[in-house]
């Protein structure tokens, strides 16, 4: 979502949306039934994304082809260009989507690949302010070489998956990708709070437009309203968790213990815990570190502050 496009309750001031989130601290669980917060260090500042281009970050994800860079792009209205930054906040990688067209990018997410090991970065095209789009479309291609050194430009042309709801149009910005079945999931957008999770089933078929497989309402836990907005989200590497993030802080899904990856979709109907997220003016982007380890958040405005969140005790690798 643009800067100019924010809820009312949601889009004041940076001075507001601190207090904002100092009160909600200060409110606790605001209804989650008891439970223990996630071991999770308090937000750390990592870098300053210091491209200027990059003023509306609207989603991030960590690549799994070159550790310790993540794939970042704007919201709608700047072009089909992905980026790869550094952990210095640099620009390694400037990628451009031939052929692509840029609607409304609002999440960013990696799919398995045709061969073991190999991952695809998929970029969703699938915000909806007016709930107008007959159809969302996923931009989906290999993960590239690095070229350089710098801050290196690669024209890359990815494939187009067009999707359409079964109830007609919505409007969307969290989206991601499990990382073995290779099915695509959609939460959708609502002020009131009362997201909606729909499935992208896999394989996908750029021949024709598939029609979204409505999972089931998202059971935030009563909260205010930017608790409860969704903007982003990311699967663990492992598959055993998501995390999704609001304009206030977010939450984090568990998968039960021994449920099979085919069994995925019953993570949605587990209570999630709160997660503290650093406070952010406009927070539109978040990923989990390449090892599961950690929580990563980014906001839109001008040069940015990447931040982390460390398990305090490491989660098991992810198998290969």
């Amino acid at each position: 979502m643009r800067s100019g496009r924010l809820i009312s309750c949601a889009g004041r001031a940076a001075c507001q949306r601190v207090a904002l989130t100092a009160l909600l601290f200060a409110t606790g669980t605001c209804g989650l039934p008891a439970q223990s917060l996630p071991a999770l260090e308090p937000p750390q500042a990592v870098a300053t994304i210091t491209d200027d281009r990059l003023d509306e970050i609207s989603g991030l994800v960590a690549s799994r082809r070159h550790p310790g860079l993540y794939y970042v792009h704007n919201d709608s209205g700047a072009g089909p260009y992905v980026y790869l930054i550094d952990r210095a906040g640099q620009t390694r990688l400037t990628l451009h989507l031939k052929g692509a067209q840029a609607a409304d990018y609002e999440d960013i997410a990696l799919a398995p690949g045709a061969e073991p090991g190999t991952f695809e970065v998929c970029v969703a095209d699938i915000g909806d302010n007016d709930a107008r789009r007959r159809h969302i479309t996923i931009y989906r291609f290999p993960e590239p070489e690095l070229l350089s050194a710098g801050d290196a430009a690669l024209e890359v042309t990815p494939r187009a998956y067009r999707w359409h709801y079964p109830e007609g149009p919505v409007d969307a910005e969290a989206f991601l990708v499990h990382p073995r079945t290779g099915h695509g999931y959609i939460i959708t957008k609502r002020t009131t709070g009362a997201s909606m999770v729909y499935r992208l089933s896999a394989p996908w078929n750029e021949q024709r437009e598939g029609e979204l497989v409505r999972v089931g309402p998202l059971r935030i836990p009563p909260a205010l309203v930017p608790l409860r907005v969704v903007t982003a989200a990311d699967v663990s590497p492992d598959g055993r968790r998501v995390a999704v993030r609001c304009y206030a802080d977010g939450w984090e899904w568990r998968l039960p213990a021994d449920t099979a990856d085919a069994d995925f979709d019953r993570i949605f109907d587990t209570l999630p815990v709160r997660l503290s997220l650093a406070p952010e003016r406009q927070g539109e982007a978040l990923c989990y570190s390449m090892d599961g380890n950690a929580l990563l958040t980014l906001s839109e405005g001008n040069r940015p502050t990447l931040y982390e969140m460390r398990l305090v005790t490491p989660a098991h690798q992810p198998a290969p």
